[in-house]
């Protein structure tokens, strides 16, 4: 039958092994200066940097500026919220920069943790959410082109309408009236109800009539 110390050893193996296996990653940061304190060995997958070179780094040496804004913000909302009593896991999504300078989304999922004789530690854990974040880019940029090409429809349609649709318009100044009695220059209508800019030209009828010393 395994002994106590057998146990313990099956026990340490079985967690350095999910520990070290893990796709997440998992650290402590102390509260008052967000210094890491502990990360896992899985760290390097994400940001590049070794535990041991993570150890003592501020978490805003890995983040963007608009990042670690938001961060800082987060932060003390919740150590507010704990000194209150309330010690809820929160998350957040956040664009940070590994060692090589490149640029990736990471979902934090962290909570306050205070010991008895111990600050005021952060637990957390790190999850590279890069690919799911472009496809969220990409789904609104195109949700994005979708809505202006439905407005450009819109406007186009209403355009058809107004030219399809018959107008009374004076036989003798030519003026042309709307639905609501009003009377509007032919070309001041046009613009302001189909969005089109004219242009004032002579065909090729008028320029002999008021032009005719224009075919010499």
């Amino acid at each position: 039958m395994p002994s106590i110390k057998d146990k313990l050893e099956t026990l340490e193996k079985q967690n350095r092994l999910l520990v070290e296996n893990i796709v997440d990653s998992i650290w402590v940061i102390d509260a008052g200066s967000l210094r890491y304190e502990y990360t896992a060995p899985t760290v390097g997958r994400l940001s590049g940097y070794t535990a041991q070179e993570l150890v003592g780094r501020s978490i805003f040496e890995e983040l963007t500026p608009e990042s670690s804004k938001i961060a800082m913000e987060r932060l003390w909302e919740e150590v507010h919220a704990y000194e209150q009593g309330k010690h809820a896991s929160q998350s957040m999504e956040l664009e940070a920069v590994d060692k090589n300078g490149r640029k990736y989304w990471v979902e934090i999922k962290a909570k306050l943790l205070e010991e008895p004789g111990s600050p005021l530690k952060i637990v957390g854990v790190t999850r590279d959410i890069t690919a799911r974040k472009k496809a969220e880019l990409q789904l609104g940029e195109q949700n994005r082109k979708l809505v202006e090409a439905l407005a450009e429809k819109e406007r186009l349609l209403k355009e058809i309408k107004v030219l399809k649709k018959l107008l009374p318009i004076c036989s003798g100044c030519k003026r042309i009236r709307d639905d609501d009695g009003k009377w509007w220059p032919l070309d001041a209508y046009i613009e302001a109800q189909t969005d089109s800019n004219l242009t004032h030209t002579v065909c090729p009828d008028c320029k002999d009539i008021f032009y005719p010393d224009l075919k010499k």
